[in-house]
C-alpha cells in the first residue's frame, strides 16, 4: 500500500467509521488531538479499525505518542509497519 493510499485509509476510517465531525480540518499535517479533536479513546478506535479492517499489525509495544501526533506521522508509522511484512513475503 502506498503512503497516499494509507493517508486515504486513515481519512476514510475517521470519516466513515468514527464519523469525526472535524473532518474539514483533515490533511497530513493535521494534529490528531488539537486539530481533529480526537481523544485517546478515538485514537484507540482508529488503531482497532486499522488492525481489524485493514490488516495492519500494530503491536502494543510499538505504540509511541510521536507516531500519533499528526495524520502524516501516523501514515509514516503504518508505512514502516508494512516494511517487515514486505521483506518476509520476498523470502
Amino acid at each position: 500500500m502506498t503512503r497516499q493510499e494509507i493517508v486515504q485509509v486513515i481519512h476514510d476510517i475517521l470519516q466513515d467509521q468514527l464519523e469525526l465531525p472535524s473532518m474539514k480540518a483533515f490533511h497530513e499535517d493535521a494534529r490528531l488531538n488539537e486539530d481533529l479533536y480526537m481523544d485517546s479513546i478515538m485514537i484507540l478506535q482508529l488503531i482497532l479499525h486499522l488492525e481489524v479492517d485493514m490488516g495492519f499489525d500494530i503491536p502494543d509495544e510499538m505504540l509511541v505518542p510521536k507516531d500519533f501526533r499528526t495524520a502524516g506521522s501516523l501514515a509514516d508509522f503504518l508505512e514502516r509497519q508494512q516494511e517487515p511484512a514486505a521483506a518476509e513475503e520476498s523470502v
